[in-house]
């Protein structure tokens, strides 16, 4: 089972806590735990690090994607106002204005068929 990031900084939290308020019962038991803590405090701030850097990826990533979008509609309604007047000054009915038309409609390869419908019962 995967813990969230919570569940597992939480965790790492609580052993840390365990181990440093029984460290001398422990090391009496025979176990020096010091390492322990060290390590696994260490790896708990290379995971929240990790994790902030992720999340702030993630912001940039939606940030990046919003304008790219943009960008693509953008480009999209101005190829296709530039389109228009090359079909305009060429006459829609012309052979070569028709050449030019059929560019939009060219862009999506495939038959544009409807979804199918959900089976009945």
């Amino acid at each position: 089972m995967s813990l969230t990031t919570t569940e597992t900084l939480g965790f790492a939290d609580a052993v840390i806590q365990f181990m440093n308020s029984n460290q001398a019962t422990l090391l009496a038991a025979g176990l020096d735990v010091s390492t322990y803590i060290t390590g696994l405090t260490t790896q708990k701030t290379d995971a929240v690090t990790k994790n902030d850097q992720q999340e702030a990826l993630k912001a940039q990533l939606r940030v990046k994607t919003e304008e790219t979008s943009s960008a693509l509609e953008t480009l999209y309604s101005n190829t296709s106002t530039k389109l228009d007047a090359v079909v305009g000054v060429l006459g829609k009915t012309t052979e070569l204005g028709k050449q030019a038309a059929r560019i939009r409609s060219d862009i999506r390869r495939g038959p544009n068929t409807p979804a199918e419908p959900p089976p009945t019962p």
